[in-house]
């Protein structure tokens, strides 16, 4: 009897550490820069597009970029808006990109770069940063810490790590 019971135990102990530790929902993350700490995460649906939205904390003007997740998890830029030349904007397209300029504002499309992760600095000015995901517009401050930088990328999280990082909500 004694070890039928320590049996059971121990196959509940195995199948909530199982439940807890084992990565299952895809999710867009943000890692506290060189670590695996989950600080917000939102999870990742059959949309494979999404947008990122600042001001920039030189020139304080909005640049929009558009992102689609690729079918092995991650990131290419698609496309980029913008308005000014100035420091850190490039300023003409890349080898198969098309740049023009449209009402004042400067568009690179049909981009290919892919990465595995984004390196995001969350600016400590008091100006946007937003991410759009499936018709929804998230204030990425209202989660991260100003001044702070983070790893942002495309990751299968545990139900453990969800509960460390805070759900991104509208």
């Amino acid at each position: 009897m004694k070890k039928s019971k320590l049996i059971i135990g121990v196959i509940i102990f195995l199948t909530t550490l199982f439940i807890l530790l084992v990565p299952y929902r895809w999710s867009f993350v943000f890692f506290e820069q060189r670590t695996t700490n989950p600080v917000a995460y939102l999870p990742l649906n059959d949309e494979k597009t999404f947008h990122i939205r600042y001001t920039h904390s030189i020139h304080l003007s909005d640049v929009f970029e558009t992102y689609k997740i690729t079918n092995d998890h991650q990131i290419q830029i698609f496309s980029l808006e913008y308005e000014d030349f100035a420091i850190g904007m490039p300023s003409g397209a890349g080898e198969g990109e098309k740049f023009f300029e449209l009402d004042g504002k400067y568009y690179i499309t049909n981009m290919s770069q892919v990465f595995p992760s984004i390196s995001m600095l969350v600016g400590d000015i008091n100006k946007d940063l937003a991410f759009k995901y499936d018709n929804n517009e998230y204030n990425l401050k209202d989660y991260l810490i100003r001044g702070e930088s983070y790893t942002f990328q495309v990751a299968r999280l545990s139900l453990l790590d969800q509960l460390r990082g805070a759900r991104i909500r509208e």
